[in-house]
């Protein structure tokens, strides 16, 4: 009865530690996914030479969910350079909201300047 018990309670911490695995090993995809998301906003901006003013939000569908992006800009000490925060979260279509920022990466962005010949 005393190896039962014993048996028992080992076999509840291990089914614990196995679902705590699980878990961070699910967050860890998704933080994942959301920096990759952030990393392509990046590089679409710095593509299409875009300057942001103020702040702007989107919807995408990327790496098999629905992500809310937001970006901030923030002036610099050069006006040819901007500060860029873009945040990530996920985005429950089901009820229409903003779940918690999965994903952050702050860039700089600048003006490129054109050459002529």
């Amino acid at each position: 009865m005393v190896a039962l018990a014993i048996f028992a309670t080992a076999a509840i911490a291990l089914t614990k530690v196995a679902m705590q695995y699980t878990q961070s090993t699910a967050n860890a995809m998704l933080r994942t996914k959301a920096q990759f998301v952030a990393m392509n906003e990046a590089a679409q901006m710095e593509i299409n030479k875009q300057w942001l003013t103020g702040t702007e939000s989107k919807q995408v569908t990327s790496q098999g969910e629905t992500w809310q992006i937001d970006k901030r800009s923030e002036s610099t000490i050069s006006p040819k350079v901007q500060r860029i925060e873009i945040q990530v979260s996920l985005f429950n279509t089901e009820q229409g909201k903003v779940g918690s920022g999965v994903g952050n990466v702050v860039f700089f962005n600048y003006i490129n300047q054109v050459k002529t010949q």
